[in-house]
């Protein structure tokens, strides 16, 4: 018979007469009965499957697992004569004051598998995790929870996987550091791939967890049996099951590194079973395994860069996404070249359009201001950018490529001359290199081309063709009210075009860009933008996407 110390029930969960319910005392869950004048308490757990039978029924007298059928007695949690798999059972009296329940000294906790998985994501980094908690994630949600309370990370809870994925692209496109998503076997991991595909198209590092049904049903046609690393190939950079004997801390150390070095998503599957084995290995330690990704550029490169710039009198700098660590870096050296600066639309708030030099969005979301600088320039500093057909570089101007991937100089067009390098110090080396040559002030031509867009935007706010709000009016109450350190979040479509069109960042205004649709950010202790914008570092930047 368990001993230990009396709990009250709460009166609304004990049940009425020939009735089984589910109920949280001091944490734990029990299965109460009430058979006639008597109150039974038994484990919430049939020794088989680990059936909750407090969601069962009291059949004939004896208490019936509701996922296979088998009985026990309610008050004894005896089986049937010729068995001998009882079950837990609590001591229970009924006081003037209401029913208790005896249950025993809770057990010490054992460190787990689990447990060595977060604890070396937390020492690689990773403090944000949006998910999910359900049956074949509990003893990671546990270890989850446990560094919760330590204060190692702060975990986000979803309404929807999908908002896990993006939520934690987003956090890795805005600070440069991985978050994870976590979520449950089956449907409920398939439901994280359209954000997860965000984060592969746009580089952000995640690392996605996976619960998965257990080891012994694996591969058989089970409940949500999916081969989870097969459907998550086309996403990940790396995916991994990882089994009962594994190197856990290793993998989990191994997966975080995938995230970072190939900027993209790893991705753990974790069969149910292997996430509470004890465990005393040490976790992971990132010392000696990651490295400083910044590329110094080549200086017989820069010279020949260099040579271009010098030469040019009215050079235009075009940033994406990659220059976003590079603000200051970029900024300064316009000023000395009077060179405009243009940006690509996911790049939009990086530069803002109110500055002297400031010369908006280029391409289909983009401006006549920045188109028509671009048409006039004499050379492109191309910083960071894709070339992607929806920010239309013109491959026929002169052209300065800077990018620290190999496999994005030239992608698309030959360019005049290529630096592989690291945005901000690249940009920093090329402007000693260059100097303060003799170039066009472009401010005049700048500030004619805004008024003249500006103009035109006012009339187009007040239009009234009968057909609702314009987009430009829209975005025009948004320029006027939003706060100087507004960050705007937008999905693909119309409305993105209007946005890149129309609105003009300020101050510290930033845009990010989601590709395929919305996900609702869900809350716990802290929203998810509220935990990105309090860790602004960046470890690495994406210069290959617009």
């Amino acid at each position: 018979m368990a001993v230990g110390e009396w709990h009250k029930v709460t009166e609304t969960d004990v049940p009425g007469d020939g009735r089984v319910r589910s109920v949280v005392v001091d944490g734990r869950s029990i299965a109460m009965t009430r058979c006639g004048p008597t109150v039974g308490a038994l484990e919430n757990r049939c020794p088989h499957q680990g059936g909750p039978l407090g969601e069962g029924s009291i059949e004939k007298g004896l208490q019936r697992c509701p996922w296979h059928g088998y009985d026990y007695d309610p008050l004894s949690g005896k089986p049937p004569e010729g068995f001998s798999d009882a079950v837990t059972t609590y001591p229970v009296e009924e006081r003037a004051d209401g029913v208790y329940v005896q249950l025993p000294q809770p057990v010490a906790h054992v460190r787990t598998v689990g447990d060595v998985l977060v604890e070396t994501l937390v020492a690689y980094g990773i403090s944000q995790v949006f998910g999910m908690v359900g049956h074949s994630d509990l003893g990671v949600a546990e270890a989850l929870r446990r560094a919760e309370e330590r204060g190692d990370l702060t975990y986000i809870g979803i309404h929807h996987e999908g908002a896990a994925a993006f939520a934690a692209s987003a956090y890795g496109k805005l600070t440069g550091r991985p978050a994870a998503c976590f979520t449950i076997a089956g449907p409920g991991s398939t439901n994280l791939l359209t954000g997860l595909c965000d984060a592969k198209l746009d580089q952000s590092p995640v690392v996605a967890i996976s619960g998965q049904v257990p080891s012994k049903v694996l591969g058989r046609g089970a409940f949500q049996d999916v081969d989870l690393s097969a459907v998550f190939s086309d996403v990940a950079v790396s995916t991994t099951t990882v089994h009962a004997g594994s190197d856990h801390a290793e993998l989990a150390a191994v997966a975080v590194k995938h995230a970072i070095d190939r900027r993209g998503v790893a991705h753990l599957v974790l069969p149910d079973e292997m996430q509470v084995i004890a465990s005393d290995a040490p976790a992971g330690r990132p010392d000696g395994r990651l490295s400083d990704h910044r590329v110094r550029p080549d200086i017989s490169a820069l010279r020949r860069a260099a040579e271009l710039v010098t030469g040019a009198r009215r050079p235009v700098i075009i940033v994406g996404h990659g220059a976003r660590g590079a603000q200051r870096e970029v900024t300064a050296p316009a000023e000395r070249l009077n060179a405009p600066v243009l940006t690509t639309f996911k790049a939009k708030g990086l530069i803002p359009d109110t500055h002297p030099l400031g010369g908006g969005v280029l391409g289909r979301s983009g401006t006549p201001v920045a188109s028509w600088l671009m048409n006039e320039a004499d050379l492109l500093i191309v910083i960071g950018v894709s070339f992607a057909n929806h920010t239309g570089i013109a491959p026929y101007r002169s052209t300065v490529q800077i990018d620290d991937d190999h496999a994005a100089i030239g992608r698309f067009d030959a360019v005049t001359a290529a630096v592989l390098g690291d945005a901000a110090m690249t940009v920093e080396e090329l402007a000693d290199a260059v100097g303060s040559p003799e170039t066009e002030d472009q401010r005049t031509d700048v500030a004619a081309r805004w008024a003249i867009w500006r103009a035109e935007k006012a009339r187009r706010v007040v239009d009234d063709r009968g057909r609702g709000v314009s987009a430009a009016a829209v975005f025009d109450a948004l320029g006027r009210h939003l706060p100087a350190d507004a960050v705007v979040t937008v999905d693909v479509g119309n409305h993105a075009y209007s946005l890149g069109r129309y609105w003009e960042s300020a101050g510290q205004r930033t845009v990010r860009h989601r590709r395929p649709r919305n996900a609702v950010r869900g809350t716990r202790r802290r929203t998810a933008l509220t935990a990105m914008q309090s860790h602004p570092s960046c470890l690495w930047r994406s210069p290959h996407h617009d």
